[in-house]
């Protein structure tokens, strides 16, 4: 799971809007979620995006913290 990182995650969100598809939401697990959030950049965006806990996004996108330990699942607009 350390191939995992914000670098791969920002890819991955920039490859798909590259395809004019739009993300809905992120699904990250607890570790891969601790993992993101020692980079400032992820930090700051969450904690900025809003003021309840439960509707953290990045980028414009939704984040939603699972139990799974390393969980990254896109889910796309219709």
């Amino acid at each position: 799971m350390s191939d995992l990182n914000l670098e791969f995650l920002d890819q991955t969100i920039d490859k798909y809007e590259a395809k004019d598809k739009k993300i809905k939401k992120i699904r990250v697990g607890y570790k891969l979620y601790a993992k993101f959030m020692a980079h400032q950049k992820f930090a700051d965006e969450v904690i900025n995006s809003a003021l309840d806990p439960d509707k953290r996004s990045y980028r414009g996108i939704r984040v939603k913290i699972t139990h799974d330990d390393y969980e990254l699942t896109f889910l796309m607009k219709n």
